[in-house]
């Protein structure tokens, strides 16, 4: 066969490779495209997330008020909620991809950034004193708050007890809850004081606009896998308009775990802060012991 002759066949096989490449390709995208979501996996994302979230706010019932209401006395609020994101279809559909922690990653991310900030968070917005106590007089400080076991509770955040020699005094009466934004923080209060958490249920108007489904009755959680590459949810995909993500190439599902769980406080609700010195930042003028005051409720306090 003569050069010429294998140059001219060379070129059209480059050719034909490169066709049947974009022909491959384009294949796979129709395919990625129209594959339906895969049942057992939008099951696990809600199985998951259900019990991620659920499992997140048991950890706060040990602060829960007794009462279910708080009648006749003027309140203050505070919501906690749940979230939406995209995510890549391909973690969703059968033989595509594997994505590592698809069905755990929004919930995580709510758990971290909106359960265990805002709840522990709205013990600040109603505390009524704060006082910055060294480490040998943490144990004393309560002790001349009047701390009744019987009556009042001690509610502590990513406490940090080295070095603190008596603190076995009051170990046993303390409720740890976790927080992602406070640290080194305990909060005494009457256990009447205490605020009510409510789990809300969504309006019919919302459930239907975001596809939602119940997941759980108690905590009134909701969850939605809506697939945005669908023609079908056009209005879901226009809602997103502003993200600059082309999803006729770069295919998503929105994810959403839906709640609201809102924590009420009385307003005049007796709440002390101690925060524990620390020679690794600033954080004010310390306190002596003569500056704390008896925890005394405020419906007590006739002077």
């Amino acid at each position: 066969m003569k050069k010429k002759e294998i140059k001219k066949l060379k070129k059209k096989s480059s050719k034909f490779i490169d066709v049947l490449e974009s022909s491959i390709e384009e294949a796979i995208e129709d395919a990625r495209l129209n594959a339906d979501i895969d049942y057992e996996k939008e099951w696990e994302f809600y199985e998951k997330s259900k019990g991620a979230i659920v499992g997140a706010l048991e950890k706060f019932d040990s602060i829960q008020n007794s009462e279910k209401d708080f009648e006749g006395e003027p309140t203050i609020s505070f919501g906690v909620n749940g979230t939406m994101n995209l995510f890549q279809k391909s973690a969703f559909t059968t033989g595509d991809i594997p994505h590592l922690n698809a069905d755990t990653i929004l919930s995580q991310q709510i758990v971290y950034q909106n359960i265990n900030y805002y709840i522990p968070n709205a013990f600040l917005s109603a505390r009524k004193k704060r006082y910055l106590l060294r480490k040998e007089d943490l144990v004393k400080g309560i002790e001349k708050l009047g701390f009744d076991t019987d009556t009042d509770i001690m509610v502590a955040m990513n406490l940090n007890v080295y070095g603190i020699d008596d603190f076995q005094k009051i170990e046993e009466y303390i409720t740890r809850v976790p927080s992602t934004g406070l640290k080194n923080v305990l909060f005494v209060l009457p256990k009447a004081d205490l605020p009510i958490l409510k789990h809300k249920e969504l309006e019919v108007s919302e459930q239907q606009e975001h596809q939602l489904g119940i997941l759980d009755d108690d905590r009134k959680i909701y969850g939605s896998l809506i697939d945005l590459t669908q023609d079908a949810n056009a209005n879901q995909r226009e809602k997103w308009k502003n993200s600059n993500i082309d999803f006729a190439t770069d295919l998503k599902v929105q994810l959403t775990i839906a709640f609201i769980t809102e924590v009420i406080w009385k307003a005049n609700a007796n709440v002390v802060q101690i925060n524990i010195e620390t020679s690794l930042k600033e954080q004010g003028i310390v306190n002596e012991l003569s500056d704390i005051e008896k925890l005394v409720p405020k419906k007590e306090t006739n002077d």
